[in-house]
C-alpha cells in the first residue's frame, strides 16, 4: 500500500466523510499546513481507493469467502456527474490551491526579510519557531536530546572575537530557563 501513514489516511477520511478541515486534523493529529498541503496534492493527483484504508483494517479472507461475499452484494453504480466534478473544481478546488500558493509565497517573503532584513539564518529561525509552538514537555524532551546529540558530535558554537571584545560571555548553546512552578490540577 502507498496511501501514506495512518495519520494521513485519517484525515482523507474524515475530509471524505464532510467533516470540516480542523476537525479531520483535530481526529487526525495532522497540523493544518500539512493538511491544506494534502488537500492539494490530493486535488492534483487523486490518491488511490487504497490511501483511505486505515493500517492494519485489512482482513484477510480466503478466495472462496471473497468469491461468495461479492455474489451476494450487487452494488449499483451511479452515473458521473461531470458538471459537478468541474464545479466542485472550480469553486472549490482551484482557489483553495491558490491560497496554498499565496501563503507559501507569504511566508517565503517573510522568511527571506528574516534573513535579510534582521539577519538572522532562516533555518534558525523555522526551528526556533517550531520550538516555541511545542508544549512545554515535548520542548524540553526535544532540546535534551538535541543537546546531547550535539554533545556526541562535538557540534558547538565557535568563538567568536567580536562578542569577546564587546565582553560577552560565552552562553550555553542552549540556554537554561527557570522552570515554572508546577501547578496541579485539582481531581473531582
Amino acid at each position: 500500500m502507498s496511501g501514506g501513514s495512518l495519520q494521513l489516511r485519517m484525515f482523507r477520511r474524515a475530509i471524505r466523510e464532510g467533516k470540516t478541515l480542523m476537525t479531520a486534523c483535530a481526529e487526525s493529529g495532522l497540523s493544518l499546513a500539512e493538511a491544506k498541503l494534502t488537500i492539494a496534492a490530493d486535488a492534483a493527483n487523486p490518491p488511490p481507493d487504497d490511501a483511505y484504508e486505515l493500517i492494519g483494517s485489512a482482513r484477510k479472507e480466503d478466495d472462496m469467502a471473497r468469491t461468495a461475499k461479492k455474489q451476494q452484494e450487487v452494488e449499483e453504480i451511479g452515473k458521473p456527474d461531470f458538471e459537478r466534478a468541474v464545479s466542485i473544481y472550480r469553486n472549490d478546488i482551484k482557489p483553495a490551491q491558490a491560497r496554498v500558493g499565496e501563503y507559501a509565497q507569504e511566508q517565503s517573503t517573510a522568511y527571506k526579510e528574516i534573513k535579510k532584513g534582521c539577519n538572522v539564518h532562516p533555518g534558525a529561525a523555522k526551528l526556533a519557531f517550531k520550538l516555541d509552538a511545542m508544549e512545554d514537555t515535548k520542548r524540553d524532551d526535544f532540546l535534551r536530546s538535541l543537546k546531547g546529540l550535539m554533545s556526541a558530535l562535538n557540534i558547538g558554537l565557535s568563538a567568536d572575537l567580536v562578542d569577546k571584545a564587546e565582553g560577552e560571555d560565552d552562553e550555553d548553546v542552549i540556554p537554561v530557563k527557570a522552570s515554572s512552578r508546577p501547578s496541579l490540577m485539582p481531581v473531582h
